[in-house]
């Protein structure tokens, strides 16, 4: 063991005692990762005898530890979601171990078991894809389209109806319109609803405005050998072919050429595709989710949109509200991608303070959630590369740092009253007790300043702050 020749058995012994009675598991490796010490907790959480692990190498019962790593870059792991083998789930930390003259002896790691947690914890399980059993726990769940929309959250009373409006009719054979702005998530709502639906055939999304327009056609309904100088010696499949019993997802339908509009309505109309250079029609069975964030009427008007076909692909119509518009979400979502993002790369779980949120409520967020995943990853980035625990202002793009906080904002939020259970007098005496205690915050806890700021008499100060049961260190 580490330090045997300076410990006598009854310290090795106390020290042997310590470890075995705290509530985590305790490893420790020497610099060759062959392990000295595995304390009885360590024997529970991972069903392994101390006899049986002591003296081998660690990677032989743990492919996954993060110990090898700990010594191979001598340097620390906190706070790091771990599998260090099949259906063992753990919180791990691991550090280094030096002697008195700075030279790597060995490394230490500490485990906390949150095996039952992961599996009966809905929200940890999402989580957790950057691990393996679970990656493998996703692909299953994939065909009943559980994991699409578990990927979709919300506090919002209104968008929960939209995600269940939206399971309700995926088993339908209706063809669905999904419009919204760029970057809420109407892709991810086409998949949902597409596995949700049980359709056996593939998802095939298409972007119509990444196509260029002269190999639109053939993308869409593939072609015949030598239909045109270019084309593939065996012919191609097009994308109706390719989700022949599944969904067709096209995506900026409203950027689709107009001369290949009334093509499209054809096959919504008979159900039949025919590719170029060919005479031949193949039946199809594809269910369409388009998706849009323009005015597709307003394009109607000035012709570059067929209204017939606009009416085939809008039998059930979505709308996906912006980020703006459901605010009470940001916290959700944003804490939702700091978990996935720090998993992901193996970076300490970094905290959120109140102040940034507060920017984040007051920003208007143009690109919507995939802006503020993006701002999520840049900013964890920048925050681990600082050494920071927390992301700070400084850390946001420039645009948000040049936000200024509406105070009263803060202080009165109209999602909180829409949403609130409670009547609109509580929430009053919520915003009272508010405005009463950022006063005080701000005159620094004089009473005689903060009744004056807020124009009442002391008394009705003292009273209120004894109401409320705010109280002044």
């Amino acid at each position: 063991m580490v330090g045997e020749k300076s410990f006598n058995k009854h310290d090795r012994g106390l020290f042997e005692y310590i470890l075995d009675n705290i509530p985590d598991s305790i490893t420790v490796v020497d610099k060759d990762g062959t392990v000295i010490f595995f304390n009885s907790t360590a024997e529970q959480y991972f069903a392994v005898e101390r006899k049986d692990i002591i003296d081998k190498d660690i990677r032989t019962f743990f492919p996954n530890a993060i110990l090898p790593r700990v010594l191979e870059r001598k340097t620390s792991f906190y706070n790091i979601y771990n599998s260090p083998r099949e259906n063992s789930y753990v919180i791990s930390s691991a550090v280094p171990l030096y002697d008195k003259l700075g030279n790597l002896i060995g490394g230490l790691a500490r485990d906390r078991d949150i095996t039952e947690i992961v599996k009966l914890s809905d929200l940890l399980n999402k989580t957790q894809t950057n691990l393996l059993q679970l990656e493998k726990e996703y692909s299953k769940m994939a065909s009943s389209g559980e994991a699409y929309f578990s990927k979709i959250i919300s506090n919002s009373t209104n968008f929960i109806q939209i995600i269940n409006l939206c399971r309700n009719i995926a088993k339908s054979p209706l063809n669905i319109l999904l419009k919204g702005e760029s970057g809420t998530g109407k892709e991810l709502f086409a998949k949902a609803i597409h596995y949700e639906s049980g359709r056996k055939g593939k998802f095939i999304p298409i972007n119509c405005s990444a196509i260029p327009r002269e190999l639109f056609e053939s993308e869409i309904f593939g072609y015949e050998a030598g239909a045109f100088t270019g084309a593939k010696n065996e012919g191609k499949m097009g994308k109706f072919e390719e989700a022949e019993g599944g969904t067709l997802f096209l995506d900026e339908i409203a950027d689709m050429p107009l001369e290949l509009q009334p093509k499209l309505l054809r096959i919504l109309e008979d159900g039949v595709v025919t590719r170029i250079g060919s005479n031949k029609q193949k039946k199809i069975d594809v269910r369409i989710i388009s998706a849009t964030n323009k005015d597709i009427r307003e394009l109607i008007t000035q012709d570059k949109f067929r209204m017939d076909l606009y009416y085939r692909l809008d039998v059930f119509q979505i709308n996906i509200p912006p980020l703006r518009d459901r605010k009470g979400d940001i916290a959700l979502l944003a804490n939702k991608f700091l978990q996935e993002f720090c998993m992901e790369q193996g970076i300490s779980i970094v905290e959120i303070p109140d102040e940034v949120f507060d920017i984040f409520n007051q920003y208007s967020w143009g690109g919507n959630v995939r802006e503020l995943r993006n701002v999520i990853q840049r900013s964890v980035v920048i925050a681990s590369q600082s050494g920071k625990d927390k992301i700070e202002k400084e850390f946001l793009p420039y645009e948000l740092q040049r936000i200024k906080i509406d105070e009263i904002n803060k202080i009165i939020n109209i999602d909180e009253i829409v949403n609130s259970d409670t009547g609109l007098e509580e929430y009053l005496e919520k915003i009272e007790k508010r405005i009463i205690q950022k006063t005080l915050e701000e005159s620094k806890n004089n009473k005689a300043l903060a009744a004056k700021s807020l124009k009442i008499p002391r008394a009705t100060l003292y009273y209120k702050m004894d109401k409320y049961g705010i109280s002044i260190d």
